[in-house]
């Protein structure tokens, strides 16, 4: 996840990137920060959400993910940000590297790149994952970079914690980048019908709060 912040003089690639960074790489809706597995495959999702961002920054976003073969998801994302107006698009591949363990840690990595409208330029991103599983939950530990065009690489990292209580999956992370202030978050998400999931997060970033509210459609 993510990968949520850049310095003021990308603003115009940065909330679109933001946004654009927080799709199919987490831990599946509402969280921002990845988790280290894949769906099987031959399967996929629609996550589709509304999200306030830093600056009051309204955007409406779509992401459908497909794995293509064992280990290998590809996504992509559209991102409209109704305050600037601006539009961002975005491709990434993601790559469990490691198996799942019930009871134990493992590896994955992504990589993509971004662009965005109206001179916001071009962006290329790259994430190493790692996900430790226990009967108390899931813990997810983000490190990477991000670089705009013709800008410096500016690391990203985060940390998420999450765990199921009945119907309810809940979550606490943590996210930033460097040169920027980090954001803290906390999300709720629930099956309302097979394969069908509604979610919502809040948290703060930058002296402002972070809302999103959305659904996750399996097929």
């Amino acid at each position: 996840m993510k990968t949520m912040l850049h310095p003021n003089a990308l603003v115009p690639l940065a909330v679109l990137c933001g946004a654009l960074m927080a799709l199919p790489a987490h831990a599946g809706r509402p969280l921002v920060v990845d988790d280290a597995d894949v769906a099987e495959a031959g399967t996929g999702h629609v996550e589709a959400w509304y999200g306030r961002l830093t600056g009051r920054t309204n955007t409406w976003n779509v992401a459908p993910v497909f794995v293509v073969v064992d280990g290998l998801e590809l996504g992509a994302a559209l991102v409209r940000d109704t305050t600037a107006p601006a539009t961002g698009s975005a491709l990434q591949a993601k790559w469990r590297i490691t198996p799942v363990q019930e009871h134990g840690c493992n590896l994955g990595a992504s990589v993509g790149a971004s662009h965005a409208s109206h001179g916001g330029g071009n962006a290329t991103f790259v994430n190493a994952i790692g996900t430790c599983n226990s009967d108390f939950g899931a813990l997810h530990l983000n490190l990477g970079g991000n670089r705009a065009s013709h800008g410096p690489t500016l690391g990203t990292w985060g940390v998420a914690v999450e765990r199921a209580f009945d119907r309810i999956t809940a979550n606490l992370e943590a996210f930033g980048q460097r040169r920027s202030k980090p954001g803290f978050q906390a999300g709720l998400r629930t099956d309302i019908a097979p394969g069908l999931q509604i979610d919502g997060s809040m948290g703060r970033q930058e002296r402002d709060t972070l809302f999103s509210v959305g659904f996750k459609k399996i097929y």
